[in-house]
């Protein structure tokens, strides 16, 4: 048999590339002698880069940056030529803060910005692809656009300090953004997002995302109005999908004029997904926590519709099946949750790795009899 393992990662616990090596330490321990094929995937949050670097044929780079409370880190990118792959969580991820230090009003997209200047500026990179997920930040983009060379000023003539937070959006009477716009003048810019999101509202930003990232419910409708007031000083609306993402952020790129890309469709063609399907029998894949949203467009369920039109079989090893699971089976051959008993979340990410081994293994003993091609 020819196994395709193309997972996205486990949130908190392992990168994909991690999960794909665990899923065929599993399936080889049952059956070493299939072929098995690895392609880690991201739909444009973490693992971007790793997905992406291989098939550009490009170079891993570091680059300064600060994160999302605005202390000095080393952010990774990829280039390739002309072109860069970002993963704006390098610099303003949830995952870089500890739980205690999630705090929504002050945190900041500074060191995206930070980034993306210094590819322009050391690396000569003209064309982006930024991947905006995992972040921990509601400041609708500001803190990248300052980094860029955007100055915002108060009704007093001040200029809002860099990297002020999603809380300082409220004090912003005027911009300017001459610096910036030269610096950008011939870049291109994709943004790799599977997010819909408007920025405002019931299903905006700050009401969807902004409890995960620290918000409590009086933050939520500060930040609210925080960035409709913010959407105001563009004379936009922010109710293009894709807005809300990231805390904003998506609003602030297609401000510069960015493309919203479907991020697990962009990620699946250049790592040449379709081409590895070629004589597949089975598709193996999986994230941290599967529930209803996966089944409405995240990569795992692209992943499956994608072996549907071929006849193969796809299999979705999650870290956790939650609530009704229903529409998940109508897309996969089967559904798989690798928790083992009772235990806290710290342990369940702790174990994340054997789980997995462990749970492929298993299914491998049973694959030559229950998944074949159509």
């Amino acid at each position: 048999m020819k196994i395709v393992i193309a997972p996205d990662s486990y949130k908190n616990a392992l990168r994909a590339s991690a999960v794909a090596e665990a899923m065929r330490s599993g399936w080889q321990q049952s059956r070493p002698q299939d072929e098995t094929v690895l392609l880690p995937m991201s739909d444009g949050g973490e693992g971007l880069c790793d997905a992406l670097c291989a098939a550009l044929n490009g170079t891993k780079v570091e680059v300064p940056s600060h994160d999302a409370l605005m202390r000095e880190r080393c952010a990774l990118a990829v280039i390739s030529g002309e072109t860069a792959v970002v993963e704006s969580a390098e610099a303003n991820g949830i995952e870089l803060l500890h739980r205690s230090e999630l705090s929504p009003l002050k945190t900041t997209t500074f060191g995206v910005g930070e980034i993306i200047k210094t590819l322009i500026e050391k690396y000569h990179c003209r064309n982006f692809i930024i991947g905006i997920g995992g972040s921990a930040t509601v400041d609708g983009g500001a803190g990248m656009l300052q980094a860029l060379g955007y100055r915002f000023f108060d009704r007093c003539g001040r200029e809002i300090a860099p990297g002020a937070g999603g809380g300082a959006l409220k004090e912003i009477c005027r911009m300017e953004g001459s610096a910036a716009e030269n610096l950008l003048s011939g870049v291109k810019i994709q943004v790799a997002c599977d997010v819909t999101n408007i920025l405002c509202g019931v299903t905006g930003s700050a009401a969807v995302f902004g409890p995960q990232k620290g918000a409590t419910p009086d933050d939520v409708k500060i930040l609210d109005a925080n960035l409709e007031h913010f959407a105001r000083i563009w004379q936009d609306a922010g109710k293009m999908p894709g807005d809300g993402a990231a805390g904003g952020l998506g609003f602030a790129l297609r401000m510069l004029g960015a493309e919203m890309v479907k991020g697990a469709a962009l990620v699946m063609e250049h790592t040449g997904f379709y081409h590895a399907l070629a004589g597949a029998d089975l598709v193996l894949t999986g994230e941290g926590c599967s529930d209803d949203q996966t089944a409405c467009g995240k990569l795992c369920s692209e992943i499956a519709r994608a072996t549907a039109e071929k006849g193969i079989p796809a299999v979705l090893i999650s870290g956790a099946l939650r609530g009704d699971c229903r529409d998940l089976e109508k897309l996969f051959a089967g559904c798989f949750s690798v928790s083992r008993g009772v235990c806290t979340l710290d342990e369940a990410l702790a174990a994340s790795e054997e789980n997995i081994r462990r749970t492929v293994r298993n299914l491998a003993v049973f694959a030559g009899s229950f998944f074949r091609r159509k």
